[in-house]
């Protein structure tokens, strides 16, 4: 009766492995019917090669099924009697997935690498192309000015952008130049109103040697074409840090020639060499321009940096503009001339220092006062002036 038993629940026991086996049998079946599905759809993706996003995800999926797979057929194997026909196909299967998940993950890596380099190239073709059209649009930028300084190096061009801004500012024994910077409208009143940028130790030396400065104001001519115009001037802002005044003149009258600064936002930086002007009245003169280069752009004085220029001056063109030669844009304001000797001082003309542009920025900026700087480009001044007849 015990063998009896026995040997039925070894029947039974081997039924259910059989069935065990069958099953596992049949999902290998339906594996292999799922893969070769993948691999049509790969192929068929890989001819049209739409999207390779699609290839790269069947590529995935059809990874997916043969690491299934393959532990199916492990699981087969260890079932399977060892040495039986069966045992010796599904070994030989499982041999031909592992090479088909090993290919399939190599395709993959080196498809990940292809894309990384294709992106890598595209990106370094966008720097480039950027870096030469930054270049190219700098270079255009250079000829333009370049040229525009070429074509119209007239004298009454000159003139206009760079004599007639100039002013003469006065006191009883004092004088100094000016440069005006705005006349017309002000945007923040929308008054007509006129404002000339001088050195604060002119204004100073004024108020000091003539009293009735202080509450009536002091002389400032303005210089048009054929005429001279006297005014009063008062100073509504000054920094002694970096010799520079504010000077606001009376009346309500609209003066033509102004000068146009050197945009603060420019990407093309003062450099030593550069040719300058300097424009002002030494000596109580009318407006003089002498030619000259920037020789320093480092002459640090009471904390304040200074350029050093050295187109010639003398006393009375301190406040006077110094202008870029090529475009005629105003980028400082005439500030001390070198000295040698104690008892008898003489005057070094060819060592002046001027208060950079981009210190009288940050210093109307503090004030509020920064948009009174008028900044135009220098194409469009040069083409207004060209279809303008000389006045």
């Amino acid at each position: 009766m015990k063998r009896t038993l026995l040997e039925i629940f070894c029947a039974l026991a081997a039924l259910v492995l059989m069935v065990s086996f069958h099953n596992q049998i049949s999902r290998l079946e339906e594996q292999t019917q799922d893969v070769a599905v993948l691999r049509l759809r790969l192929d068929q993706a890989m001819k049209t090669a739409d999207s390779k996003t699609e290839i790269n995800d069947l590529k995935q999926q059809l990874l997916q099924q043969m690491e299934v797979r393959l532990k199916s057929l492990e699981g087969a194997l260890q079932q399977a009697s060892v040495g039986s026909g069966l045992a010796k196909t599904l070994q030989t299967e499982m041999d031909a997935a592992q090479r088909e998940v090993g290919r399939i993950r190599q395709e993959m890596v080196s498809d990940s690498a292809r894309t990384k380099a294709l992106v890598d190239a595209y990106i370094d073709e966008v720097r480039t192309t950027e870096k030469d059209a930054a270049l190219k649009l700098s270079e255009t930028q250079n000829a333009l000015t370049n040229l525009a300084g070429q074509v119209l190096q007239d004298s009454n061009q000159l003139t206009r952008s760079m004599l007639l801004p100039t002013v003469q500012l006065n006191g009883d024994d004092t004088v100094g130049s000016g440069t005006l910077v705005f006349s017309g409208r002000n945007p923040k009143n929308d008054q007509v109103e006129s404002y000339v940028l001088t050195s604060f130790h002119v204004v100073r030396n004024i108020l000091a040697d003539t009293p009735k400065a202080q509450a009536d104001g002091f002389e400032v001519t303005i210089y048009l074409p054929g005429e001279k115009v006297t005014l009063k001037g008062r100073m509504i802002a000054n920094s002694t840090k970096i010799d520079a005044a504010l000077v606001k003149l009376d009346g309500n009258r609209e003066f033509p020639h102004v000068a146009n600064i050197f945009p603060r936002s420019c990407d093309r930086p003062i450099k030593v060499w550069d040719a300058v002007c300097a424009v002002g009245c030494p000596l109580g003169n009318d407006p003089v321009p002498s030619h000259g280069e920037v020789s320093s752009l480092v002459n640090e004085l009471n904390g304040s940096n200074y350029w050093m220029i050295n187109a010639p001056t003398y006393f009375g063109n301190s406040g006077g503009g110094v202008y870029l030669a090529s475009t005629r844009q105003l980028i400082g304001v005439f500030s001390k001339i070198y000295t040698h000797g104690k008892g008898n001082p003489v005057v070094v003309p060819h060592m002046g220092l001027c208060t950079p542009i981009c210190s009288i920025y940050d210093w109307l900026h503090e004030e509020g006062l920064d948009h009174l700087l008028q900044s135009n480009p220098v194409a469009r001044v040069e083409m207004d002036n060209l279809a303008a007849p000389p006045k």
